[in-house]
């Protein structure tokens, strides 16, 4: 179910970067700070993914490979968007202050993220790569109950971004693919929480 669901959303969004390049060539602020950091938000998600299932027993490799496929599409996009608008690849910074450029004044819940993405150094949730190095060495139960929260904490860091950019984006490719991946990421933060009351 989540496979279709991951990649039934994914062939929606391919056909979004077949739009004509005017839809998405006047990007501002907001548009190449979500392309640029979501997509690095997602890098991780599948490195996660790719170690879950490169090595030893999972009961959660369904739940992998969709988010992975999900991810990866979407990362494809953002690069493509990012390259038609002659940006870098990359942020140039680990700052968050982009998301101080909406339509209306931050509120108490976007001051909070941005407070604990200068503490964290950018991102809130993202995986630590002792993290990562410990999820490589588990096996079994012990590493899937490890990857469900780590990927559970990934996705609630990334729920603010994608939010705030699907309302203040200017582009509507972009504004689209924050929506489509602000529930999509609700859904499996709702499935990831049912697995792991079996763990």
């Amino acid at each position: 179910m989540l496979l279709a669901g991951g990649l039934g959303g994914g062939c929606q969004r391919v056909a979004a970067v077949a739009q004509p390049a005017a839809v998405i060539a006047a990007p501002g602020a907001v548009d190449v700070g979500f392309a640029q950091f979501m997509r690095g938000h997602h890098d991780q998600a599948v490195v996660m993914t790719q170690i879950l299932l490169d090595h030893g027993s999972t009961k959660l490799a369904g739940l992998a490979r969709s988010i992975q496929a999900a991810q990866l599409i979407e990362i494809g996009e953002m690069k493509g968007w990012l390259l038609l608008w002659g940006k870098p690849l990359l942020p140039a910074t680990t700052s968050m202050d982009w998301m101080l450029l909406g339509r209306t004044p931050p509120d108490a819940v976007l001051k909070r993220y941005l407070l604990d993405c200068r503490s964290a150094g950018g991102m809130p949730g993202l995986a630590t790569s002792d993290e990562l190095n410990t999820l490589r060495k588990l096996d079994g139960d012990g590493r899937d109950h490890l990857f469900l929260q780590l990927m559970m904490r990934h996705h609630q860091g990334a729920l603010p971004m994608a939010h705030f950019a699907a309302i203040n984006a200017e582009t509507p490719v972009v504004r689209t693919l924050a929506a489509q991946i602000e529930v999509q990421q609700m859904e499996e933060l709702g499935a990831m929480a049912m697995l792991g009351r079996g763990h």
